[in-house]
C-alpha cells in the first residue's frame, strides 16, 4: 500500500509537463498545487522554460536532487513509456497519468498502456489512471484537477470520499460539495484503471479514519470478484451508483475508458448481496452519501414531519409509505407538550403544520418536543425559507440548539434559500432541493443504521 500512500500524502510532488501556458492542462494541474495549499515541494518538468508561476523548473525529474513521493503526468501518451523509464530510474513509487491517448483511443494507445504498465510494476511504480482528472485530498491539499478554482471552487475538508470512472462525475462532485458547503476527504477519478482500481482504494480507505462513507459510480469492471470482496470486508457504508444498464451505455463506457461493462442486474445484486448500498441516479449518489457523512446513527425508523407549508410533506408521505418508512404517532404526554407550546391554530398532527405564519420560535418549540419525544426517532423540516414571518435568524437558532435525533431539511428555492441551506449543512445539518431525494436520503440511512 505504500504507493498508493504516496499518491494521498506525498511530501514532494514533480509535474511532469508543466506548462507556463495559462489554460494548458499541464499549467492549471501545476497551479491547483501551488495556489491550493499542498504544503509540501514542488517541482514543475519542463526543459523549455526557466519558472512557471515563479518555481523554478527542471529539464527531466533526473535533474532534481531531492526525493519526488509523487509525479503527476501531462504530456502526451507518445512520450510515456520514455518518461516512465526514467520515474522507475529515480525510485518514485506513485504516479498520476492524467493525459489520454492510452486504451480508450486505440489498438496502438493499449499496447502504449500496457508497455507503461509494465515498467511500473517492474519499478513498484502505482498508477492512477491514465485518462483522467485524478486526485482531490481535501487534507494533504493534493490537487491534480486541472480546472481553475474560479470555475471549480474545492470543498473545505469532510468525511466524504468519492471513487469515480468518470472525470466528468468527480468535477461535478467536487463542485456540488463545495456549492452547498460539504466537506470532501478524497476524491479519485479513475479513467481507464490501468493499476490502481476501486477494490484497492476501498480496502485503502477503509483504514483511512478521516472517511465516513464511500460513494462508488462504476460503468465497468477490471476485477469483478477483487472489487465484491473488498465492498464485503468493508467496515464503512458504500453506496454506489452502477451505470451502463444497456447496450448502449455499455458501448459509451467502452469508447471512453476502454473497457467492457458486465451484466447489470447481475453486477448489482452481488453488491447489494455484499452490503453496498445502490442507488438509482447520481444526485441520488450525492445526497444519500452527504446524508450518511452528517448524520450520526438513528435509533429508528420513525419520522415526525414539520412544516410551515404542507405541499411538499403529502408527496413525502405518499413516498414514505412507498419505500416502507413509518411516521410517527404522537403519544397522549407529546400531543399535550405541543398543544402547550404552539399557536392554537396548529395543526398538532403529522406533518405537525405550523402555517405559513410559523417564527422561528413556532418551529424550535416543535422541534424540541419532537427531539425529546421517544415515539419520534427522526426529524423531517420541510421549511418555505422564503416566508417572511419565518425570521432570518432560524437557520443560526437551530444551528446551536441543534437536536441529538438526526434532522433532515426540504427546501427548494433560489439564491436565499441555497445560502441558507449552505449554513445548515457545513453545520452537520443535510438539506434538499427535491422531496424524493430527501425520502430516499433517510430510507438509506435507516437502512445503514439496521
Amino acid at each position: 500500500m505504500s504507493g498508493i500512500f504516496k499518491i494521498f500524502n506525498p511530501e514532494s510532488i514533480a509535474v511532469i509537463g508543466a506548462s507556463s501556458n495559462p489554460g494548458k492542462i499541464g499549467h492549471e494541474c501545476f497551479k491547483s498545487l501551488l495556489k491550493g495549499g499542498f504544503r509540501g515541494k514542488l517541482y514543475p518538468i519542463n526543459p523549455n522554460a526557466q519558472e512557471i508561476l515563479g518555481v523554478e523548473t527542471y529539464s527531466s525529474i533526473l535533474d532534481v536532487q531531492g526525493d519526488i513521493d509523487l509525479v503527476i503526468y501531462a504530456l502526451q501518451a507518445k512520450d510515456s513509456v520514455r518518461i516512465f523509464r526514467e520515474i522507475g530510474q529515480k525510485g518514485i513509487r506513485a504516479a498520476i497519468i492524467i493525459s489520454g491517448g492510452f486504451r480508450e483511443s486505440s489498438k496502438n494507445g493499449i499496447l502504449l498502456e500496457e508497455d507503461v504498465v509494465r515498467i511500473a510494476r517492474n519499478n513498484h511504480i502505482r498508477i492512477i489512471g491514465p485518462n483522467c482528472v485524478g486526485v482531490y485530498d481535501g487534507y494533504s491539499k493534493v490537487d491534480s484537477f486541472f480546472q481553475s478554482a474560479e470555475r471549480l471552487p474545492r470543498p473545505h475538508e469532510g468525511s466524504i470520499s468519492f471513487i469515480s470512472q468518470s472525470g466528468t462525475f468527480a468535477i461535478s462532485f467536487l463542485d456540488w460539495a463545495s456549492d452547498e458547503g460539504i466537506g470532501v476527504c478524497k476524491v479519485v477519478s479513475l479513467g481507464n484503471r490501468a493499476d490502481v482500481d476501486e477494490a484497492e482504494l476501498i480496502q485503502y480507505l477503509n483504514d483511512d479514519d478521516k472517511t465516513k462513507v464511500i460513494a462508488l459510480y462504476i460503468e465497468s469492471f477490471t476485477n469483478g470478484r477483487k472489487l465484491i470482496d473488498s465492498i464485503k470486508n468493508s467496515k464503512k457504508p458504500i453506496i454506489v451508483y452502477l451505470a451502463s444498464r444497456t447496450q448502449s451505455g455499455a458501448a459509451v463506457a467502452h469508447s471512453h475508458t476502454g473497457r467492457l461493462a458486465s451484466n447489470y442486474l447481475l453486477a448489482r445484486s452481488l453488491m447489494e448481496g455484499v452490503g453496498a448500498i445502490p442507488v438509482e441516479t447520481f444526485q441520488q449518489l450525492f445526497d444519500v452519501t452527504k446524508t450518511v457523512a452528517l448524520l450520526s446513527k438513528s435509533q429508528g425508523d420513525r419520522v415526525v414531519m414539520i412544516t410551515n407549508g404542507a405541499g411538499p410533506c403529502v408527496i413525502a408521505a405518499d413516498l414514505m409509505q412507498d419505500n416502507g418508512i413509518k411516521m410517527a404517532n404522537f403519544n397522549a404526554s407529546t400531543n399535550e407538550k405541543l398543544s402547550k407550546s404552539l399557536p392554537g391554530y396548529v395543526n398538532i398532527n403529522n406533518p405537525i403544520d405550523l402555517t405559513g405564519s410559523a417564527t422561528s420560535d413556532d418551529f424550535m418549540a416543535a422541534i424540541k418536543v419532537c427531539d425529546e419525544a421517544a415515539e419520534v426517532d427522526i426529524i423531517a423540516l420541510f421549511v418555505v425559507f422564503q416566508d417572511t414571518p419565518l425570521d432570518d435568524e432560524f437557520v443560526e437558532k437551530l444551528v446551536s440548539n441543534k437536536p441529538k435525533k438526526p434532522v433532515l431539511i426540504f427546501g427548494a428555492g433560489g439564491e436565499y434559500t441555497r445560502k441558507k441551506s449552505r449554513i445548515l449543512n457545513s453545520n452537520g445539518i443535510p438539506t434538499f432541493q427535491s422531496v424524493e431525494s430527501l425520502v430516499t436520503s433517510i430510507k438509506t440511512f435507516v437502512e445503514i443504521d439496521k
